[in-house]
C-alpha cells in the first residue's frame, strides 16, 4: 500500500516527521521561556530577514542593518571599465516608473491578503501585533501589574559621610608675609600712623598666612595623593562593581537588540558559508541568558602619552555561577543556547537535524589601548590583545536535544583538540604580541570598511639575481604576486620562463581603503602541477605615499628566512580620491570622467519562479562591465529563496563614465547543471548615477516576466593624469567676452556688526572656475572698479558667473551676491562666414539686481553695473593637443591583456612592455576630424561631447595659418597645455600675464616632485609684442597666501614662439639657487580686439620727472621771499619731494626721481609747491596739475605747469622736464584689507623692473643682456624682434614707439674687479603695513651696516633722505635692507625686508650711478646707488648729505622689445 501511495502522501509524511523531530527539540526551551529568558523560536527555512524581525518584535519597527566584517581587506586588484561602444542598455531611468495596466488594476482591484507572521515583507516591516511575545521581558511577564503586598520592599540607605578635615597651620611665618609686615610698620611710624593702621596691617597679613599657606598644603596633599595613585594604578588592580552593577541592569534591557544583531549576522554568513555535503545551515533559536559579563578587575597604566589609555580587563563570562546571585534571581536564571538545523540531502530528500549549544563560558585577561583625538567621536583606535590564552568551555550536542542529548566533550580528546582550533584561529589575530585594531573613527563615520580611498599604480619592472631552484633542477619561473600585509592575493604578473633576472615591466592597478598597512610583492616560482614556491618577499610603507605621491625607482631586496633571495624594481603611484569641493556654500563632488564606482546589490523580489521546476529558487547576481564576457563580481548564493537578500559590495575603477555600461545578471545555482539566467538588466553609469540622485533603487529585470532588483551606486572622483582638465576633455574656445565691469551701489554689508564695511571685488567664473577678477575696494559699499576684462568663452550654453565678493584677509572671502550673464544673449551662429563661427548680436549695457545666497533666489540686494560685448576668434582647423602623454588608459589596456594572459596560465618570455600606447578612448558621440595647425601637420584630434558644437556630424571647415601669420595678431587666447615638472618641493603652478594681478591659469599641487599635471588652462594677452608671461610655483593651496618658491619671466612672443609648435622645458630658480623645470606646450588663437587707449601698455610704465625749477613764485614771508621746496603726488600719495631752496622766488632744483603708472589716463598727478617754516606748518604756494595722456612715450617732453591756489589764484609756474616709458606695472595683492592699485613692476627680481621702451637712458643695455643668457630654458632665438604691424592695437601717441636697439641689447657687463666705495641714499618708504609705526631703515652690505633714524611721528610713508656709504667689490652682490617699527619699550617689530642684486643695477663700465625701488613683501623703499671704483671706502665715514647726485640711469632689466608702429632708432 505504501508503495503504491501518491507521492503527495510520501511528501506530506516526509514533512511530518521533520515537524515531530523538530518540535521534540524545541520542547526543552518551553520551561527557560517560562522563566522569563529570551528564547528565540524560528523557522529553519526562513530568511535571516524574518529572523531578525522575530528576535526585535520589542521595537516598534524594523530597521534595516548593514552585516559587518571585520576581516576586511586592505585592498583589491581594481576592475577597469574603459568604456564601451556598440552596447546598449536595456533600460533607461524611465523604465522605473513604468508600470503595466494588469499591475495597475491588480494593485487597486485586490485586497490586501494577511501574511504569516515573519513572512516577507513587499514594503516597510509593519509594527509587531501585540498578542505576539518575543523577548524576556514579555515571555516573563515582567510588565505585568504585581498585587498590592508585593510592591513594598525593604529599602536600607548607608549613609557614611566622610567630612573633610582639614589639616593644621603651620606657625611659622613665611618669609614674604614677615617682611611685608616689618617694612609696612616702619612705614607707617615713620609717617605717624595710628594704632589702627596696625591693627589692620595685623588683619591683612594674618588673613594672607592662612590663605597662603592653606593653598599651600592643598596643593601639596594632592600632588602627593596623585602621585601615590599612579603608583597603586600601576601595580595593584582594582575591581569594577560600579560596572558590573550597571551591566546586571542594561544586559537585560540590551539582550534583544543584541539577539537581533546576532541572528541577522551570523545566519545570514550561515547560509553563505555552508559546505556542499549539507542544504542548509540555518540559525533556528538563539538566547544569551540573563546573566551579563562581568569585569573582575582592572588595571591602569598612568605612565604613557598623553594621548593614549592603556588598561588590563579581566573578563568572565559565567552564566552557571550563582554564587552573587539571590535565591530569587538563581530560580529565574536562564543560561546562553543556541540550536543549528542542520538540513541533510538534496531538494526533496533532505531532512533537518538540529546542533544544540549550551552552557557557553568565557573568562580572560584582555589588554586594550585607546589612542585619542580631538574630532568625534574623540577615540580613533582601540587596539585589543589577549596577554594569555582565554579559557573557553561550552556543552556540544549535535544530536538527541537538551533532554537524549550527547555532550561531545566527553570523548576523550576531542575537547581539547576543539580549543587547540579555536586558538590556533584567535592566536595570529588578538594573542600577544598580535593586536586585533578596531578604528572607531572609520565605523563611525558611516563609510564601510572595504571602500576605497584611492587607487594605486603598482609598477612592477624588474627583478635581478634571483636565488632558488626547482625540485628537479633548472630556473625557476618567476612572477609577482601583490598583496596587502602579506594577506590574499590582490594582483600578479605573467611568469617568466626558466630565468634568474625576469622583467615584467607590467602596471597593475589596486584599490586601498587603507595606507596603515605595508604592500608586500611575493616573488613565487611557477609550478604547473604543484604548488608554487615563494622565492623572496619585499615590502614598502604606503604611509610614505601620503608624503610624496609617486615614488619611482624602487629598489628592494628580496628576503626568504633573513636573507637575500634577490633584488626587486618596482614604481608606485598613488591617487586619492577627491573631497567635494564647496561651490556657492553647498558641497559639490568635482566633476571628472575618471574615478571609483562602489556598486552594491543589495535585494531582489519577485523573481521568476517559472525558470525553476519546484518554484524554489538559489539567486545569485554575476556584474560585468561593457561588453567584457568575464563577470568582476559575484554575489553569495542565497538558497529556496525568491526574495534574496545579498547586501554584497563591489568597487571598479572606471575610466570614462560617459560610455561606461554596467550588466547584472542574475543566475539559478544548480550545482552541477547548466545555470540558467532568471533575468538581466543593462543601463549606462551616468543614468545609474541619476537614478540614485532622485532617490530610484528599484530596477525591473528584462528576460523574465517578473523581478526587480535594487541596487546602489556611489561615485568617487579621481585626479589622474591627462583625465581631469585634460587635453581629451579640451574644447577650443568660439571667441571672448569683453566685460567692462564699472561699478556697484548698495552692496550687501557684512561687516555692520564689527563697525565696519564691506571690502567687495567681483570674480568672474566659468563652469565653477575663476576666470578672472577685479581689485579690492576697501571700505566701500559703492565700490567703482571701471576695469575691463576678457574672458574666453567656449559655446553659447556657458554662462558667466560674476559674483561679488567680501575680501578676507585672514578668513575665507564672503559672498555678497551674485549676477548671471549668459553667452547666448550675447552671440549667435554665423552661417556665412568661413573665418568666424560666430558673431556679436550687440554691446549689451546693464545694470542688473545682486541676487543673495539662499532665500529661495528671491532675495536682492544692490545693483552691479557692466557692459559685455562678445568678439569672436578666429575659427583655426585642429585646436588641439596630442593625447599621447595620457599613459593612464594605455595602462588600463594593457592590465586587461595581462590579466586574460595570467588567468589563462601561458608563458611569456618576452621582455618589452605589455602596456603598449594605444589609441585614446573615445567617447559615445565622440567624433574624428582632420586639419592642420600652425606648421601644416596633419593629426586627428576627439571633441567634447558636452559641447553643442560638437554634436554636429558634418565636419566643420577654418583656416589654416602658419606661425608667422599667427604671430603677427597681437590680441587672442593663448592655450596652455601643463604637462609636467621636476620640482624642488611639492607645489601648484600659476601662470600669469602682463600685469600679474590673479593667476590666469592655474594647476592643481602636485601629489610629488615628479609632478604629472597634464592640464590645460587659457589665458588672453592684449598685446603680443609687449606683454610678459609669468611662471611661477606656488606652495600654498588657491585662497591662501601665496608661497613662491620658484619663478621664471619672460616675452610673451618669445614664449608662444618657443612653444607653439613643440613642447619646451623651462627652468624656475629662486633666492636659494634651487632650480625647478615645468614642461609646456601652448596654442595661440587671433583675437581681433580694439582696445581702448588705457588698456594699451603705452598707458603704462615708469615716468622719468627732471625737476628743473620755478619762476614767479608768490612770496610767504616777510622779506618778501620764500623758502620753497616741490611735492609730487600720483593719485593722493606722495611720491617725491625735493629740497628747500633759502630766500627766493625762482628756484633751481634740478633733481630727477622716478614714479611708477599704472594708468596714464586715469593719473591725478599734481605737484605743489610749500614754503618752509621753522616754526610753524609750511604753507602752500600753489598747485599745478601735470597731464601725462598727451605724453609720447620714449620722448622727453619739457611742460611748463601753473600753479594756483583758491586764495591767490594763479601765480608762479613750475618747469619740468618728463620722459614716459612704457612698461607693465604690477599689481601686487597685499595681506592688507585692499590690494594696491599701482604696486609694483610684475617683473622685479631684486625690485628691478622690466623695460618697455627704446634705449634712451644710458646704462641698461648690459643689465638686459645678462638676463636673457640667464633665461637658458627657452629655445634659442634673436634677441631683437623683426618690427611688425598690428593696426588693431592704438597707441597714446601719433608717434610712439617701443623698441630697443640691438647695439644696447649687446652692451657688456658684469661685477668691478677692484675695490670701491658704494654710497647708498635711503630716499622714503611707502606702503607699509600701518600708520601707526615710527619706521626706520637697516642696510647691510656685505658684513657692514648702517640703520636710519626713526621719525617721531607714525606714518606708513616715512621720508629719510640719508646718505651711508660702504666697502663694496664682486664678493659684495647683494644689499638688504630691512624696515622696522620703533619701540621705545620692547624688541622692533619688523615691517617689511627686502634684498637687491647690486651689480645689475650698476655697471662699473658704462653707469656707476641707479635708482630703483626695493620691494619689501609689504612695501617698498626707494633707493639711490652710486659707486665710485677710484675711491677708498675705509676712509669715510657714513653721514647725512644732500640729494644733490647726477642723474641717474633707468634701472629697467626687461625689456618689451618689439617695435611699435612708426618706430624710429634713437637718435
Amino acid at each position: 500500500m505504501a508503495a503504491n501511495a501518491p507521492p503527495e502522501s510520501v511528501q506530506a509524511r516526509q514533512q511530518r516527521i521533520q515537524e515531530d523531530a523538530h518540535a521534540q527539540a524545541l520542547s526543552n526551551f518551553d520551561q527557560d521561556a517560562s522563566k522569563g529568558a529570551a528564547v528565540h523560536v524560528f523557522d529553519p527555512d526562513a530568511p535571516p530577514e524574518k529572523k531578525a524581525s522575530v528576535v526585535a518584535k520589542g521595537q516598534e519597527k524594523l530597521k534595516p542593518y548593514t552585516p559587518s566584517n571585520n576581516d576586511v581587506p586592505a585592498g583589491k586588484e581594481a576592475p577597469i571599465d574603459t568604456g564601451t561602444k556598440g552596447v546598449l542598455p536595456t533600460i533607461t531611468v524611465e523604465d522605473t516608473d513604468r508600470l503595466t495596466e494588469e499591475k495597475r488594476d491588480k494593485a487597486t482591484s485586490e485586497p490586501a491578503s494577511p501574511s504569516s507572521p515573519g513572512a516577507y515583507p513587499s514594503g516597510p516591516a509593519s509594527e509587531v501585533p501585540e498578542w505576539y511575545k518575543v523577548g524576556w521581558r514579555s515571555v516573563a511577564n515582567v510588565d505585568v501589574p504585581l498585587p498590592e503586598d508585593e510592591q513594598t520592599k525593604d529599602k536600607r540607605f548607608l549613609n557614611a559621610l566622610s567630612p573633610n578635615s582639614s589639616m593644621g597651620i603651620g606657625t611659622i611665618t613665611p618669609a614674604l608675609s614677615f617682611s611685608y609686615a616689618v617694612f609696612a610698620s616702619h612705614f607707617f611710624t615713620r609717617f605717624n600712623f595710628g594704632w589702627g593702621w596696625l591693627f589692620i596691617l595685623l588683619a591683612v597679613c594674618c588673613t594672607y598666612y592662612r590663605t597662603s599657606m592653606a593653598r599651600v598644603r592643598r596643593c601639596a596633599r594632592d600632588d602627593i595623593q596623585r602621585e601615590l595613585v599612579k603608583t597603586r594604578l600601576a601595580s595593584e588592580h582594582e575591581s569594577a562593581d560600579w560596572l558590573n552593577n550597571f551591566l546586571d541592569r542594561f544586559w537585560l534591557i540590551y539582550e534583544p537588540v543584541l539577539s537581533k544583531s546576532v541572528v541577522a549576522s551570523v545566519d545570514q554568513i550561515l547560509s553563505v558559508s555552508t559546505p556542499a555535503f549539507l542544504d542548509s545551515l540555518r540559525l533556528s533559536t538563539f538566547t544569551l541568558g540573563t546573566k551579563a559579563p562581568r569585569i573582575v578587575k582592572v588595571r591602569t597604566f598612568p605612565n604613557t602619552e598623553d594621548d593614549v589609555v592603556m588598561m588590563d580587563w579581566n573578563l568572565s563570562f559565567t552564566p552557571n555561577d550563582i554564587f552573587d546571585m539571590t535565591p530569587r534571581v538563581a530560580m529565574k536564571k536562564v543560561n546562553p543556547k543556541i540550536v543549528l538545523s542542520v538540513r541533510v540531502g538534496r531538494g526533496l530528500a533532505s531532512a533537518a537535524m538540529p546542533i544544540l549549544i549550551e552552557d557557553v563560558t568565557f573568562t580572560g585577561l584582555l589588554r586594550v589601548k585607546l589612542k585619542l583625538v580631538s574630532n568625534f567621536p574623540h577615540i580613533q583606535i582601540v587596539d585589543i590583545t589577549f596577554l594569555e590564552k582565554p579559557t573557553i568551555d561550552y556543552v556540544l550536542k549535535p544530536v538527541g536535544g537538551d533532554t537524549f542529548g550527547f555532550d561531545i566533550a566527553h570523548i576523550p580528546g576531542l575537547s581539547e583538540f576543539i580549543r587547540e582550533m579555536i586558538h590556533g584561529s584567535l592566536g595570529p589575530m588578538m594573542y600577544d604580541p598580535n593586536v586585533f585594531t578596531l578604528n572607531l573613527e572609520q565605523l563611525l563615520s558611516g563609510a564601510p570598511l572595504d571602500a576605497a580611498i584611492g587607487v594605486v599604480l603598482v609598477t612592477v619592472d624588474a627583478a635581478r639575481g634571483l636565488k632558488g631552484s626547482k625540485i628537479g633542477g633548472g630556473s625557476p619561473d618567476p612572477y609577482v604576486s601583490i598583496t596587502i600585509n602579506d594577506r590574499q592575493e590582490l594582483a600578479r604578473t605573467k611568469y617568466r620562463n626558466y630565468t634568474y633576472n625576469p622583467t615584467w615591466a607590467e602596471t597593475k592597478f589596486i584599490l586601498v581603503n587603507t595606507l596603515q598597512e605595508p604592500l608586500v610583492l611575493n616573488v613565487m616560482d611557477y609550478n604547473e602541477h604543484r604548488r608554487d614556491t615563494r622565492l623572496g618577499s619585499a615590502t614598502f610603507d604606503l604611509q610614505k605615499l601620503q608624503d610624496d605621491a609617486t615614488v619611482e625607482g624602487i629598489e628592494r631586496p628580496l628576503l626568504k628566512d633573513g636573507k637575500e633571495r634577490g633584488l626587486l624594481r618596482f614604481n608606485l603611484s598613488y591617487f586619492p580620491v577627491l573631497k567635494p569641493e564647496m561651490v556657492e556654500g553647498k558641497e559639490q563632488l568635482p566633476n571628472t570622467n575618471i574615478g571609483i564606482v562602489r556598486l552594491t546589490v543589495h535585494q531582489a523580489k519577485e523573481l521568476d519562479s517559472a525558470k525553476s521546476l519546484t518554484g524554489d529558487l538559489n539567486p545569485l547576481v554575476k556584474v560585468y562591465l561593457g561588453d567584457d564576457p568575464s563577470a568582476i563580481h559575484r554575489t553569495q548564493i542565497i538558497k529556496h529563496s525568491n526574495n534574496p537578500v545579498w547586501e554584497s559590495p563591489t568597487e571598479f575603477l572606471c575610466l570614462d563614465k560617459r560610455s561606461s555600461l554596467i550588466t547584472l545578471k542574475i543566475v539559478d545555482d544548480r550545482d552541477i547543471l547548466k545555470d540558467p539566467v532568471i533575468g538581466y538588466m543593462s543601463a549606462r553609469l551616468e543614468d545609474l548615477l541619476a537614478g540614485m540622485s532622485d532617490g530610484r533603487d528599484w530596477w525591473p529585470l528584462s528576460g523574465c516576466k517578473t523581478g526587480k532588483i535594487r541596487i546602489s551606486l556611489q561615485w568617487k572622483p579621481l585626479h589622474m593624469p591627462g583625465v581631469l582638465s585634460g587635453v581629451d576633455q579640451y574644447v577650443p574656445p568660439i571667441g571672448i567676452v569683453r566685460l567692462w565691469l564699472q561699478r556697484a551701489t548698495d552692496v550687501k554689508n557684512v561687516e555692520a556688526a564689527l563697525g565696519g564695511k564691506s571690502d567687495p571685488y567681483v570674480r568672474v567664473l566659468v563652469n565653477n572656475v575663476v576666470k578672472a577678477r577685479t581689485e579690492v575696494i576697501n571700505n566701500n559699499l559703492n565700490p567703482e572698479w571701471d576695469q575691463i576684462i576678457y574672458i574666453p568663452v567656449h559655446s553659447l550654453r556657458e554662462s558667466m558667473f560674476m559674483e561679488v565678493m567680501d575680501y578676507q584677509h585672514l578668513t575665507k572671502d564672503r559672498s555678497l551676491g551674485s549676477v548671471e550673464l549668459h553667452v547666448n544673449e550675447l552671440a549667435r551662429e554665423s552661417s556665412t562666414d568661413n573665418q568666424y563661427r560666430h558673431e556679436s548680436t550687440g554691446k549689451k549695457e546693464a545694470q542688473d539686481p545682486i541676487k543673495l545666497d539662499g532665500g529661495n533666489g528671491q532675495a536682492f540686494q544692490g545693483q552691479l553695473h557692466y557692459a559685455a560685448e562678445f568678439i569672436p576668434c578666429l575659427n583655426l582647423k585642429n585646436v588641439h593637443f596630442d593625447a599621447d602623454e595620457n599613459d593612464i588608459r594605455q595602462m588600463a589596456k594593457g592590465v586587461k591583456d595581462i590579466n586574460k594572459a595570467v588567468n589563462g596560465g601561458q608563458p611569456s618570455n618576452e621582455e618589452e612592455r605589455d602596456v603598449t600606447v594605444r589609441q585614446p578612448i573615445d567617447g559615445v558621440q565622440g567624433q574624428e576630424r582632420e586639419g592642420t595647425f600652425g606648421n601644416g601637420i596633419a593629426d586627428k584630434v576627439e571633441t567634447n561631447s558636452g559641447s553643442d558644437e560638437t554634436k554636429d556630424k558634418k565636419e566643420l571647415s577654418g583656416i589654416e595659418l602658419g606661425k608667422e601669420e599667427l604671430l603677427k595678431h597681437q590680441s587672442g587666447i593663448i592655450i596652455f597645455h601643463i604637462l609636467s615638472g621636476q620640482l624642488h618641493k611639492k607645489a601648484r603652478l600659476e601662470v600669469l600675464l602682463d600685469d600679474g594681478y590673479w593667476p590666469a591659469v592655474s594647476t592643481i599641487k602636485a601629489r610629488s616632485t615628479h609632478a604629472q599635471w597634464q592640464h590645460v588652462g587659457e589665458a588672453f594677452i592684449k598685446e603680443l609684442d609687449f606683454g610678459r608671461v609669468w611662471l611661477r610655483l606656488n606652495e600654498n593651496a588657491e585662497g591662501d597666501k601665496d608661497d613662491i618658491i620658484a619663478e621664471w619671466k619672460g616675452d610673451a612672443r618669445h614664449f608662444v614662439d618657443a612653444t607653439l609648435d613643440h613642447r619646451s622645458t623651462y627652468t624656475l630658480t629662486n633666492d636659494e639657487g634651487k632650480t625647478s623645470t615645468v614642461v609646456i606646450e601652448t596654442r595661440y588663437v587671433p583675437v581681433p580686439v580694439k582696445l581702448e587707449p588705457r588698456e594699451s601698455i603705452n598707458n603704462q610704465g615708469v615716468l622719468r620727472v627732471e625737476l628743473i625749477g620755478a619762476k614767479d613764485l608768490r612770496s610767504a614771508d616777510r622779506g618778501g621771499k620764500s623758502d620753497p621746496y616741490a611735492v609730487f603726488t600720483l593719485n593722493g600719495q606722495k611720491e617725491f619731494k625735493s629740497q628747500t631752496k633759502k630766500k627766493t622766488l625762482h628756484p633751481e632744483w634740478n633733481e630727477t626721481f622716478n614714479v611708477n603708472v599704472s594708468s596714464r589716463v586715469a593719473a591725478d598727478f599734481t605737484v605743489e609747491v610749500f614754503d618752509w617754516n621753522q616754526l610753524e606748518q609750511a604753507k602752500s604756494l600753489g598747485v599745478g596739475r601735470i597731464r601725462l595722456d598727451d605724453l609720447e612715450p620714449l620722448e622727453a617732453a619739457e611742460r611748463s605747469i601753473p600753479l594756483s591756489s583758491e586764495k591767490h589764484g594763479e601765480k608762479g609756474v613750475v618747469q619740468l622736464r618728463m620722459v614716459f616709458q612704457p612698461e607693465i606695472i604690477a599689481r601686487a595683492r597685499k595681506s592688507t584689507s585692499t590690494f594696491s592699485v599701482a604696486g609694483r613692476a610684475m617683473t622685479h627680481i631684486g625690485s628691478l623692473p622690466m623695460e618697455a621702451g627704446r634705449g634712451v637712458l644710458h646704462g641698461v643695455g648690459s643689465i638686459f643682456r645678462r638676463d636673457h643668457e640667464k633665461e637658458n630654458s627657452l629655445p634659442s632665438h634673436p634677441e631683437v624682434f623683426a618690427p611688425a604691424t598690428h593696426p588693431t592695437t592704438q597707441s597714446l601717441g601719433s608717434g610712439g614707439a617701443a623698441s630697443r636697439s640691438a647695439e644696447s641689447l649687446r652692451a657688456a657687463s658684469g661685477a668691478p674687479s677692484d675695490h670701491g666705495v658704494l654710497r647708498v641714499v635711503v630716499l622714503n618708504a611707502k606702503g607699509l603695513h600701518t600708520n601707526e609705526a615710527k619706521p626706520y631703515a637697516l642696510i647691510r652690505v656685505g658684513d657692514k651696516e648702517h640703520k636710519t633714524k626713526h621719525g617721531h611721528s607714525r606714518t606708513s610713508t616715512p621720508e629719510w633722505n640719508e646718505t651711508f656709504v660702504f666697502p663694496a667689490s664682486s664678493s659684495t652682490s647683494k644689499l638688504y635692507v630691512c624696515v622696522y617699527d620703533h619701540k621705545t619699550l620692547g624688541k622692533d617689530k619688523v615691517l617689511g625686508e627686502g634684498e637687491v642684486e647690486i651689480w645689475r643695477h650698476l655697471q662699473p663700465n658704462q653707469s656707476s650711478v641707479a635708482d630703483l625701488t626695493a620691494d619689501l613683501r609689504g612695501g617698498e623703499v626707494r633707493l639711490h646707488l652710486e659707486f665710485d671704483a677710484e675711491a677708498n671706502a675705509h676712509v669715510h665715514d657714513p653721514s647725512v648729505t644732500s640729494l644733490e647726485r647726477p642723474t641717474p640711469a633707468s634701472p629697467s632689466r626687461f625689456s618689451i622689445r618689439g617695435r611699435r608702429p612708426g618706430a624710429t632708432e634713437d637718435s
